[in-house]
């Protein structure tokens, strides 16, 4: 069966996971979606084969580590930022941890929806199918819309910068990993500075916040 959204029709969904139970599960959800499951059972190489043969997928669904056991040579956050390019949906099943937040957060403005696996079911994966395609036309839910706004460098030390947004809360310090930032931004910044940045403000939660040009 497919589903259709506006001009885009949903039927095979292509499933990234270098643990065989998980990817089972991930397979699982999808047909109980009523949808076709394409799991990659076999270990890729070349990620960008494989981005030439995500065409013949409506859409990915994908876990975050994917380089255990030589299966994949990139993290699933890349692997759904590129299909974010090609316009194919994609999810990225994740737990969120502090690592994770600041590897994935320079990707984020491409990867329009993360999921918990625990929430993880044919209802969250069709809302998610959605809203990715939503994004693709230029419709964006507000907790991914960015606005300038100033952003107040509250502390540093050698690897993170430590900021306030006292526009989404005043009260919260957010930790941003220098590597997240390009090298000209991340020389700049000083402790106590102010300065803008577009930043989507709407996210309801600390670890769902981006970064975009930044103004020193």
């Amino acid at each position: 069966m497919a589903i259709t959204f506006y001009d885009r029709q949903i039927k095979r969904v292509c499933i990234l996971d270098d643990d065989d139970s998980s990817r089972n599960v991930l397979k699982y959800t999808v047909e109980d979606s009523d949808l076709e499951a394409l799991p990659q059972n076999e270990g890729i190489s070349d990620i960008n084969f494989f981005l030439s043969s995500i065409k013949n997928s409506d859409a990915i669904v994908s876990d975050h580590h994917l380089r255990k056991k030589n299966y994949f040579p990139a993290d699933g956050a890349v692997v759904c930022s590129h299909c974010y390019d090609l316009l194919i949906p994609s999810i990225l099943v994740t737990k969120w941890e502090q690592a994770d937040v600041h590897e994935i957060r320079k990707l984020r403005p491409k990867i329009p929806v993360i999921i918990n696996p625990e929430d993880f079911n044919p209802d969250s994966l069709i809302h998610s199918l959605e809203i990715c395609i939503n994004e693709f036309k230029g419709v964006m839910i507000p907790q991914r819309k960015t606005w300038r706004t100033l952003v107040r460098i509250d502390d540093l030390d050698e690897l993170h910068f430590y900021v306030i947004i006292p526009s989404w809360n005043p009260n919260e310090v957010i930790s941003i990993a220098k590597k997240e930032l390009d090298n000209s931004v991340a020389q700049s910044l000083r402790q106590g500075q102010r300065v803008h940045a577009n930043v989507n403000i709407e996210a309801e939660q600390p670890y769902e916040l981006f970064f975009q040009n930044w103004e020193i």
